[in-house]
């Protein structure tokens, strides 16, 4: 067994307190005896609950990274076909060559192009022919994953990512191509020590990939190797299998305990988002219940009347449990990749920290810059190490009072007491700490660290780990600095944040928020169409910036009450400009992506325009393009909840967000609102720039575009002979106020 470090022990050392406590053993002798049946069954009953919670809580996080990492492949296929699709390509060598050097970022080993005979090649260079059961890959209709087979041109076990698409009229489907044993290392993270491990099981029950490397065969079925494994013929076994097939099927969940060559072992199988797929996470019992299961045996020699096997057996549950308290506090407190403690174990240890008398205390939080691409270049297993390497050079180095833990990910976070100078100890921590020796090579890591000096007053973990966050923030990509620390202007923007929602209910009772109008010009007759309706706050004579408020109101779902106030001032506008100048003009008001998670947001909309009696063909409701992307939000089923009532629907920021070609077309949208980023970068001499292909795109669905952010005479020309519908900015007019609108709109009609 490997001996522990000394940073190893500093987190275990809470878990070994083994104490014999003999002296109320012998007066609670005749109690015990009486009470052991039922403790036995109570223990039984509550380690199994723990087991059962354990083995579901990294089941699921295995599912949920395999999803995350699937998913993320997915979406990367998606924008390659939507690229060949908008006609950019004419070959598929050309279609290789854009994408090759972006294959490596999401794992991909190839791209390969096949007709519908099976033949194409690859973008390393291989011939396809008569490639087998293609027919599978031309019969779906999304981005399609298939089950891992053998590689046609390497050893390797592969998983096929694909698509179809026409190229030059000619249906073609793309490949994108991952070797199996990438989704390996991810179920690699082996379950209680080691003992355990998982599977991954397509609804069918074969078995897709193996972490235990116990099955050599292809095409195994589960069930049926379980069976043979363990020469499984009782009745029970084979039901509690049966039930989890049956469940499986029914696309559920479960956990259960199943005796296999007479030890219990714990099963728990996730699904996945994908194909159906199942996570399957198999652990024995003798790293859990092991003194579980000695305990009952001595507890029944007990029951017989064996008095010093009685006092024997007391002691061992004393022990016992603590030990099985000790694996327990592991799996919740101990970082598996470092062996130090995670963020449970920081802000657990770290609270009580902060109630000691020492003086000088501060928190560091510390990250590697760029690690995303030492995983690329050095591959998970490595960079694990790194980490791991990271942790106890940082435990060398800080003060001996330290608690240093990995919160997530690459991220550390430090709490300590220091008398001396913090900037020489954080020279030392960035110089020392950089520099790692992992498997004799010699790394340099640079990193981004934030520090906070504590307070006397500081009390919550959470409040003063942020301020750490908050300056590691400050720090992050500065090659020239090394570190910062938490100042005056990062305490004035938590105080000025403060302030703000300490405020915000005062104001909106208050009328503090005031509408103002940025007009909307017609492209062909240069006159006023409409306005987009902006939020502007004035606080005892200062204006606050809507960069400060609007975010912050987001985070904190304020931005849902101060939308529906906005929205009633613009219907009371529209009513009243309709009742005194007879003219009603199209207004677009914004509408933040906190509202989606709210089903009956629409109707409290189309209820206030009935109470105004506004029209709601005049209201253009805008949605930003990256609400558009969230994969928890069905963006489709909201914008036919907003078309069916009547309200004019545009996607704001277009060219911003990233948002697939494909569900845009999809989309019932009304205009496509073109970013200023794209008027500032355009070449105003050249047809070739972005904004000439998203007025292309726009006129293929039939949407009407707004170019915003036009400031000079030359923007609006060109913009104009693009053959944009409405164009917005300061060349026209500034944002203004509902008065200043009115007389605007008359003068200009």
């Amino acid at each position: 067994m490997k001996k522990k470090t000394k940073t190893q022990n500093k987190y275990y050392a809470d878990t070994i307190r083994y104490k014999l406590n003999i002296k109320w053993i012998l007066p609670l002798f005749i109690i015990l005896l009486i009470l052991s049946l039922f403790g036995i069954n109570f223990v039984k009953n509550l380690t199994y609950q723990n087991v059962y919670h354990n083995i579901t809580e990294l089941s699921e996080q295995t599912a949920s990274q395999l999803d995350l990492v699937i998913s993320e492949q997915k979406r990367f296929v998606q924008i390659m076909i939507d690229s060949i699709n908008s006609g950019f390509f004419e070959t598929p060598e050309q279609i290789f060559t854009r994408f090759k050097g972006d294959l490596q970022d999401y794992h991909f080993t190839r791209l390969v192009i096949l007709d519908k005979q099976g033949n194409g090649t690859t973008s390393d260079g291989h011939i396809v022919k008569n490639y087998t059961n293609i027919e599978e890959f031309f019969s779906q209709d999304s981005v399609y994953l298939s089950e891992n087979r053998p590689s046609t041109v390497s050893s390797n076990q592969v998983n096929i990512y694909s698509k179809t698409f026409h190229l030059n009229g000619k249906p073609l489907v793309l490949f994108a191509t991952i070797n199996t044993s990438d989704y390996k290392e991810i179920l690699l993270r082996r379950l209680f020590h080691g003992k355990g491990g998982t599977y991954l099981i397509n609804n069918n029950g074969s078995v897709l990939i193996d972490s235990f490397d116990d099955i050599t065969e292809n095409n195994i079925n589960l069930y049926d190797y379980m069976k043979t494994k363990y020469s499984l013929t009782d009745e029970d076994s084979l039901s509690k299998l049966e039930q989890m097939k049956n469940s499986i099927k029914e696309k559920q969940v479960g956990t259960f305990d199943i005796s296999l060559n007479k030890n219990i072992h714990f099963i728990h199988y996730e699904r996945l988002q994908v194909n159906d797929w199942y996570v399957v996470s198999i652990a024995p019992d003798d790293t859990i219940a092991k003194e579980l299961t000695e305990f009952l045996v001595l507890a029944l020699a007990v029951c017989l009347g064996v008095t010093f096997a009685i006092l024997g057996i007391c002691i061992y549950i004393d022990l016992s449990t603590q030990k099985k308290n000790q694996k327990l506090y592991k799996v919740a407190y101990i970082d598996p990749v470092t062996d130090i403690g995670n963020e449970a174990y920081f802000k657990e240890k770290a609270s009580q920290f902060l109630q000691n008398n020492l003086k000088t205390k501060y928190i560091i939080a510390l990250d590697i810059n760029k690690f995303k691409a030492l995983n690329n270049i050095y591959g998970y297993e490595f960079c694990n190490k790194i980490l791991k390497s990271l942790g106890e050079k940082l435990n060398t180095i800080l003060p001996k009072n330290n608690i240093t833990c990995r919160i997530s990910n690459d991220v550390f976070a430090t709490i300590f007491s220091y008398e001396k100078n913090i900037k020489t100890l954080l020279d030392k921590i960035f110089h020392e700490a950089s520099n790692l020796k992992i498997e004799d090579i010699s790394l340099h890591v640079n990193l981004s660290i934030g520090v906070y000096k504590i307070r006397p007053e500081d009390t919550d973990i959470n409040k003063i780990l942020d301020k750490a966050y908050m300056a590691r923030s400050k720090i992050k990509g500065l090659y020239h600095d090394n570190y910062y620390i938490f100042d005056e202007v990062l305490e004035n923007k938590l105080v000025e944040e403060q302030q703000i929602e300490s405020s915000m209910e005062e104001a909106l009772h208050k009328k503090e928020f005031v509408i103002v109008y940025q007009p909307k010009t017609s492209a062909s007759t240069e006159k006023p169409v409409g306005a987009e309706a902006l939020v502007r706050w004035t606080r005892n004579g200062k204006m606050i910036s809507p960069s400060k408020f609007i975010p912050l109101f987001e985070k904190n779902k304020f931005i849902v009450k101060l939308d529906l106030y906005i929205f009633e001032q613009v219907c009371k506008d529209l009513a009243f400009w309709k009742d005194k100048y007879g003219f009603v003009p199209i207004v677009s008001i914004n509408v933040s992506k906190e509202h989606f998670v709210y089903e009956n947001f629409i109707e409290e909309y189309a209820q206030i325009t009935d109470k105004y009696g506004v029209d709601r063909s005049k209201i253009d409701l805008e949605i930003t393009e990256s609400a558009t992307i969230n994969e928890k939000i069905d963006i489709i089923k909201i914008l036919n909840s907003i078309k069916e009532k009547g309200f004019v629907v545009s996607i704001d920021d277009f060219g911003t967000g990233y948002s697939s070609l494909s569900m845009l077309q999809n989309m019932p949208i009304d205009i496509i609102k073109i970013d200023k980023i794209f008027v500032d970068k355009a070449d105003l001499n050249s047809d070739k720039n972005i904004i000439n292909y998203i007025m292309y795109l726009a006129k293929k669905l039939s949407v009407k575009t707004i170019v915003e952010g036009v400031e000079t005479k030359e923007q609006a020309d060109f913009v104009r002979n693009l053959k944009c519908d409405v164009i917005q900015g300061y060349y026209y007019s500034k944002p203004i106020s509902k008065e200043e609108f009115e007389e605007y709109f008359k003068k200009n009609m």
